[in-house]
């Protein structure tokens, strides 16, 4: 029979997610969290003798989201901890009657998820600054933007006339603007923002299904088919630089769309700016490159020249180079992140 020594000796992944830039990987495990940075290489672990559920990085800062979770909870699941790498304390908490489910957070705010609930805090004051109402959202479904400079939230709502349709909530904290808004004929499994806050991705119940709606006017801008039977998508990503986005699901495929269509590039002062082509329609398309992939529940980011980085919740990581014609391609690079702290 396992001790609980022994099991706070289990490392082993609960939950792997990136920072906002995908610079940073984070992984809350069975005794604490792990640090990841692949280039140039960085590892730093925490043992919290402890498990957590949850693990979110503030960006490169040394504050970290906490939940409890897995074989020995460290905290409970009704709790987030904000916790200092650095200082090695506990700098606030937020308590709520049910689990927390997702943490997302901005440069000075946090949304906590909850099954019929996110709440908006102030991490300076810890002040309640926002509740919103959601359906019943048991995987935590929440989508938030990147960039530091502008805050925009998405998260499923109670359908206004038709309670089969997929309906998304939508906060603008830079206008304080919020609206509704249609996103799917059916119920929606999944969503994300991208990092400039241009685009909203959601996924159809049925996994088949995923729409790129503009934020600006509200219009559809893409629809993309990620195939005919019915799959869990468990991933969307952007890439930073607006070249392609992708989505993995529990089929063990990632599939990867141009934004070539939807993104309007200007370089300006050496700086690129982005905003989303207008159009008097929508395209609807298959994707042009499927990764194969033998691990469904991944995650992923793009690099530079069509590179792709996918994590696993082995704690391995493989790279992978698409061609720009499209197909199938299969990881080429395989790593150990154990490897990387000897």
């Amino acid at each position: 029979m396992e001790t609980i020594y022994e099991s706070f000796e289990d490392s082993s992944a609960n939950i792997i997610s990136f920072n906002q830039d995908h610079s940073l990987i984070s992984i809350g495990t069975n005794r604490g969290y792990k640090i990841i940075q692949l280039s140039p290489v960085f590892f730093h672990e925490k043992n919290l003798l402890g498990s957590l559920s949850r693990c979110e990085l503030s960006f490169r800062s040394n504050l970290l989201a906490l939940v409890g979770g897995g074989k020995i909870p460290k905290f409970t699941s009704k709790k987030v901890v904000i916790y200092n790498d650095l200082e090695d304390c506990i700098e606030s908490e937020f308590k709520f009657a049910t689990p927390v489910l997702n943490v997302k957070f901005k440069k000075n705010i946090i949304f906590i998820v909850c099954e019929k609930k996110i709440y908006v805090f102030n991490l300076t004051t810890s002040q309640n600054i926002d509740t919103f109402d959601t359906i019943t959202n048991k995987k935590g479904m929440i989508a938030v933007n990147g960039c530091p400079e502008k805050t925009i939230m998405a998260h499923p709502i109670e359908p206004e006339d038709d309670p089969d349709k997929g309906y998304v909530g939508i906060k603008n904290y830079k206008t304080n603007k919020y609206f509704p808004l249609l996103v799917h004929d059916e119920a929606i499994s999944h969503m994300e923002i991208d990092y400039q806050g241009l685009l909203l991705a959601t996924v159809n119940e049925k996994g088949t299904i995923i729409r790129l709606h503009n934020l600006a006017d509200k219009s559809l801008v893409y629809e993309c088919k990620r195939g005919k039977d019915r799959a869990v998508v468990n991933y969307i990503c952007f890439d930073m630089e607006y070249n392609y986005f992708g989505v993995s699901s529990s089929k063990g495929t990632i599939h990867i769309w141009k934004l070539d269509d939807v993104i309007q590039k200007e370089k300006n002062d050496k700086k690129i700016n982005y905003s989303v082509k207008k159009n008097n329609g929508y395209k609807t398309d298959l994707s042009f490159a499927k990764i194969k992939f033998s691990k469904p529940n991944c995650i992923f980011c793009f690099r530079p020249n069509e590179n792709l980085l996918i994590i696993t919740q082995e704690e391995k990581y493989y790279a992978c180079k698409f061609d720009k014609k499209g197909g199938y391609y299969t990881p080429t690079e395989i790593k150990n992140f154990y490897d990387m702290k000897k």
